[in-house]
């Protein structure tokens, strides 16, 4: 009789470990995976393991579990998935009856068509698009239970079965990444979360964010902003499935090197979003000091956040030592239903927040800023002035003036 070993960290936990482990390893690797690869992945695992004989149970690191396990980890990882409760009694009995080995082969399909709905999705459009299929948060969670319920020995063992040197081997050969950025990995997003880990923000450190591809100078801003259109795009398309908080874009330091200059950046942006929104709003021809207005992109309201080096270290909007401007786009339809934001808890929130930053010596003020507009940029001075970046729209300066560059 065959003895089951039980891991000694809960299946949540290994879950959350394992997710944090495998993305830090598959980039120290090299062999992180982008959507095309994954759906590769998946598709070969599905076609193998649905002719795998199971009557004579696996090594704990046979390869193939090892690649599945892999698979559900990175793209977890990719995904900023977190752990559901029904983890919790995968390695029950119950969970033996709920996640059968017949199941693996159908969600491992499903996976693979979630992520080509993502990779294959438009990046302009006049609305997001929709589809019935299921979220990334439910299958990684489904297949990693079904691991669980089904290979506890692999279990036992999984995070250094999927971190050693024949697994990366086999990705390398098999499934090799081919696109040039993914948000996870990229510059801005891995520095962007280093400043997210420093923030007084109490609920920051629990968002679901990505980064948006680097800004190329050479380019110039025009293309930059078109460039940022597509990430932002195909950001709001996952981000509504699957509950990410916010997308950042990465800008140079010049661009904040002033309050002034930043709100004049600010205002370059938001108009050249305007210019190419696939949903043709007019948001811009009527904003002013009154609360009540959103910027409006692809039909979907947002917010938005500046971060400069304009402000010292001891201000809530500087970028917490990082040579870079930062701006921080999130849609309504996730800030909205933040927990921390309905129910009437949204002014108890922020107040929370606010005594947060002034326990650090960072205090602002929200006094005469009702427009949530008004506080896309901060004064230097908590009490300052409310800093109106729409007067610094291009289309309302008397002269046609130059696109901000980095010098």
């Amino acid at each position: 009789m065959s003895v089951k070993v039980r891991p000694v960290l809960s299946v949540m936990k290994q879950f959350v470990l394992g997710r944090r482990l495998v993305g830090s390893w598959a980039f120290e690797q090299g062999v992180m995976l982008d959507d095309a690869a994954a759906i590769r992945l998946a598709e070969a695992l599905a076609e193998s393991l649905a002719k795998r004989d199971w009557q004579a149970p696996p090594a704990a690191d046979d390869l193939e579990l090892s690649l599945l396990s892999f698979l559900i980890l990175e793209t977890a990882h990719r995904y900023y998935v977190q752990p559901d409760k029904a983890l919790r009694t995968s390695q029950s009995e119950e969970g033996r009856v709920l996640y059968p080995l017949s199941m693996l082969p159908e969600r491992l399909a499903d996976l693979a068509a979630t992520l080509r709905f993502y990779d294959q999705a438009p990046r302009r459009a006049g609305a997001l698009p929709t589809n019935g299929l299921a979220s990334l948060q439910s299958l990684t969670n489904t297949l990693f239970a079904l691991v669980a319920a089904q290979f506890p020995e692999h279990m036992a063992s999984v995070h250094s079965q999927v971190m050693r040197d024949e697994l990366a081997d086999a990705v390398r050969a098999g499934y090799p990444r081919t696109a040039s950025h993914v948000p996870v990995y990229s510059p801005t997003h891995l520095e962007f979360m280093e400043a997210v880990d420093k923030t007084r923000c109490i609920f920051a450190p629990s968002g679901k964010y990505w980064g948006a591809r680097d800004y190329d100078d050479a380019l110039g801003f025009e293309a930059g902003v078109q460039q940022f259109a597509e990430d932002l795009f195909h950001f709001m398309t996952v981000a509504r499935k699957e509950e990410f908080k916010g997308l950042a874009l990465r800008l140079p330091a010049a661009m904040s090197s002033s309050v002034e200059r930043l709100a004049e950046t600010t205002a370059a942006l938001l108009e050249g979003l305007n210019r190419i929104d696939p949903a043709g709003s007019d948001c811009l021809q009527h904003v002013d000091d009154q609360a009540g207005w959103k910027f409006e992109w692809a039909g979907e309201t947002m917010f938005l956040t500046a971060f400069g080096v304009c402000y010292p270290e001891n201000h809530p909007r500087n970028p917490y030592g990082f040579d870079y401007s930062y701006f921080f786009f999130q849609p309504d339809f996730v800030l909205r239903n933040h927990p921390a934001l309905i129910d009437g808890k949204e002014e108890m929130s922020r107040q929370r927040i606010l005594a947060s930053f002034r326990k650090d010596g960072m205090d602002y003020d929200n006094s005469g800023r009702e427009a949530e507009h008004a506080r896309y940029i901060r004064p230097l001075e908590a009490d300052g002035p409310v800093v109106a970046w729409w007067e610094y729209l291009p289309s309302r300066q008397m002269v046609e003036e130059p696109l901000p560059t980095a010098v």
